[in-house]
């Protein structure tokens, strides 16, 4: 898990951490939106995201296996309402964010040094920063119909990891975010198995994850285990695990 190193360099200020019900059931219109519609409805058969709240234990470990983090979510209808409790780097942290308001302590603390809310990115994104990366993290493929996300209109046939795939390439609003995106989609299924982001700036190469085994619960398939790896030399950055996932009636 990057999120300290900025590996998403994302300001997501749309809702991309959510999913309308109109956006999901929109009739496709290319190949490219025919296959999203499969992955979503592979993923998200029930039509829960962003109509549910959604419950998580995300887990973060070094390439050592040592673990880093541990979060439970609690993400609710509309892009503006998280909770996230957990620690991180050693650091107890609370977080809520409802509405514009951002609450956080950090070791039971809610007077937090500038240093410390520099190493624990609290400002980032006007506060949004923590939502905003595990709600896009947490949300694929379901987000990738949200507004401001364009898709080419053909995906192409290749391999990631020695899977067969369909890929499809992404990319976003300006204000929304520069990286481009390539998502890899089981051919046969179209469960999402991996993803992988370049930036404009060529000394920068970028990062791509690999997407291992599902958690399943309340109408939901999630990626189970996401690994990390350096595009340029494959070098492995961590794991994230989802280790709980529920769906509240």
């Amino acid at each position: 898990m990057r999120a300290a190193n900025a590996g998403l360099a994302f300001v997501l200020t749309l809702a991309l951490s959510v999913v309308c019900a109109g956006c999901a059931s929109e009739a496709p219109k290319n190949a490219a939106e025919e296959l999203l519609a499969r992955s979503i409805a592979f993923h998200d058969p029930g039509r829960v995201w962003g109509e549910r709240t959604i419950e998580l234990r995300w887990t973060g470990s070094n390439p050592d296996g040592e673990e880093r983090l541990q979060f439970d979510f609690v993400m609710a209808p509309g892009r503006d309402a998280f909770e996230m409790q957990g620690h991180y780097k050693g650091t107890r942290i609370e977080y809520q964010l409802e509405g514009d308001q951002v609450s956080v302590t950090v070791d039971g603390e809610a007077e937090i040094d500038q240093e410390t809310r520099d190493n624990l990115v609290l400002d980032r994104e006007d506060g949004r920063f923590w939502r905003n990366y595990f709600g896009y993290l947490a949300a694929l493929p379901m987000n990738l119909a949200a507004p401001g996300t364009h898709l080419d209109a053909t995906p192409i046939a290749t391999e990631f990891r020695g899977q067969d795939v369909q890929s499809l390439r992404v990319t976003y609003d300006a204000e929304v975010g520069t990286d481009t995106w390539t998502f890899y989609f089981r051919t046969e299924t179209a469960e999402l198995v991996g993803c992988r982001f370049t930036k404009a700036d060529p000394s920068k190469p970028g990062e791509y994850i690999a997407f291992d085994g599902l958690v399943e619960a309340g109408g939901l398939r999630l990626p189970k285990r996401r690994s990390w790896y350096m595009n340029d030399d494959d070098r492995h950055l961590g794991d994230d695990t989802l280790s709980r996932l529920a769906v509240r009636e």
